[in-house]
């Protein structure tokens, strides 16, 4: 055997090496290039360079025609002609053997992560296909994009790897994507459709992508561990219907908002926050991340797409009173109310996205209080008059049937789109959360966070963008069913 060694490494130093493609090293202290030598599948780097970019001392000891290379904490030792490696006195195999050259040394590029990570007690990645090397916890991910043209949109899917934080603008006709790393890794974008992307560069941490001329507006829709980002690139409002939804079997539900023929203003509430967790999944989802995450995006949608103005009950990861969301709504003279959570059941089986509404029942006993003789309110140049007083923890009694149609109404478009429902009805609960909004109000139950299916799919991209599109589809229908300004309305 020792003679086979040696004969198969004599044969590896008599194949020719050629100068390859530098590698791209990324550590702590910034970018360095690192030069190679290839023969065959191997690769090998010149050990004076890899000593100086990790700060080691190599030395020479002739008395046993070795190679020693001093860390701050640990030895290694190296052998010319071959192919193993010795850290602090345990041996490991490399992938070809150590070779002279010219007065130094070059060492196969895996010595770089199976001594000197080791010996540093650092990670060393090699990337042997994007010639990248990653040292330490740099963060450089691997970003893998794939386009898609459906009908007269189109779809760019970024996946992520490690998952980094990323941020999404628009500057004119470019698209900027910042990522929160010292480079990306991306080898190519793929071959798009010139109507939707007209070209592509990276810089650094930052893709651009420059948006071709079909292209009016687009959605942003990041998976809540940040391993995909989707980015759906819009033609004009006109050219792009919103899916089609059948027919109802009855007449239409009458939905009728406080304005005539006025939809402005939409609050979305993502349920819970700061210390309230909520549910958590069996993958660690937990509910007030999901449903802040859904509601930015929500808004968004709601934005480009509708031009209403959307507000969102909170923002951050904050702890916020059940009563401070029904005011803030009430405050704002919001004229649709929408509250996002997801759901939990004792059973993994159990799964889909359910719409509840005030549930009367629980209520019944105060009913008679929200509405009475009226209180007496100043007028004006003297005397008073009567209004009809509502109990501010009572605000939505008024709004319970019109609530009720609203959440049939996005029970239709969800099945449209294709969502699984776990009832096909809205439910009727005594929700805490509705009670005192001044406006018609729904909640959804996006899923069941304790049914791995829906946990999954969840935190993807494709369903909760098609809950997003459910919502924004009912909203349309909502505002198609006013009447225009001006027009009669029964007296009212």
């Amino acid at each position: 055997m020792p003679a086979l060694a040696a004969l198969a490494a004599a044969l590896w130093l008599a194949t020719p090496a050629s100068q390859g493609t530098p590698y791209t090293v990324y550590t702590s202290e910034g970018r360095r290039s690192l030069p190679v030598r290839v023969s065959g599948d191997t690769v090998l780097v010149p050990l004076d360079r890899v000593a100086e970019l990790f700060g080691l001392t190599v030395t020479e000891d002739p008395l046993v025609e070795g190679v020693t290379i001093v860390t701050r904490d640990q030895r290694i030792t190296l052998i010319p002609n071959q192919a193993f490696v010795s850290v602090g006195g345990r041996i490991d195999s490399l992938s070809a053997p150590v070779e002279r050259d010219r007065g130094g040394y070059l060492v196969p590029i895996d010595f770089l992560s199976r001594a000197v990570g080791r010996a540093l007690g650092q990670r060393v990645e090699i990337r042997r296909d994007s010639r990248v090397i990653v040292v330490g916890s740099v963060r450089v991910p691997r970003v893998t994009v794939r386009f898609q043209r459906v009908g007269p949109r189109a779809r760019i899917d970024l996946d992520i790897e490690p998952a980094t934080p990323h941020q999404v603008t628009r500057e004119g006709d470019r698209l900027i994507v910042q990522f929160d790393a010292a480079a990306l890794d991306l080898a190519r974008f793929p071959a798009a459709d010139d109507d939707f992307v007209a070209g592509s560069r990276v810089t650094d941490a930052t893709l651009t992508i420059d948006l071709g001329p079909a292209v009016a507006t687009f959605r942003a829709d990041s998976a809540p561990d940040e391993t995909r980002l989707s980015l759906d690139l819009l033609p004009p409002a006109s050219t792009a219907p919103l899916a089609p939804v059948p027919p109802p079997a009855g007449p239409p539900p009458v939905v009728d908002l406080a304005a005539p023929g006025v939809l402005q203003t939409v609050v979305i509430d993502p349920g819970h926050g700061g210390s309230d967790t909520g549910v958590r999944g069996g993958s660690g989802t937990l509910e007030k991340t999901l449903t802040l995450q859904v509601a930015s995006r929500l808004r968004t949608a709601i934005e480009s797409r509708l031009g209403l103005r959307v507000l969102l009950t909170r923002d951050a990861d904050v702890d916020t009173p059940i009563d401070r969301r029904s005011a803030f709504a009430n405050n704002n003279k919001a004229d649709l109310f929408i509250s996002l959570h997801a759901n939990a059941s004792v059973a993994a089986s159990v799964g889909g996205t359910q719409v509840s509404t005030l549930n009367l029942e629980a209520y019944r006993d105060r009913a008679g209080s929200a509405s009475g003789p009226g209180v007496p309110l100043a007028v004006i140049g003297g005397g008073t008059r009567l209004i009809e007083a509502v109990p501010w923890d009572l605000a939505q009694l008024p709004y319970v049937d019109r609530s009720t149609a609203i959440g049939g109404l996005l029970l239709r478009q969800l099945g449209a789109h294709g969502v699984p429902l776990f009832r096909t009805a809205p439910a009727t609960l005594p929700l805490r959360g509705l009670v005192g909004t001044n406006m018609p109000a729904v909640l959804i139950e996006m899923g069941f966070l304790t049914n791995p299916d829906d946990e999954r799919a969840l935190t993807g991209s494709d369903r909760s963008a098609a809950i997003i599109d459910s919502i924004v589809a009912t909203i349309a229908e909502i505002r198609r069913r006013l009447p225009p300004p001006g027009s009669d309305r029964g007296g009212r």
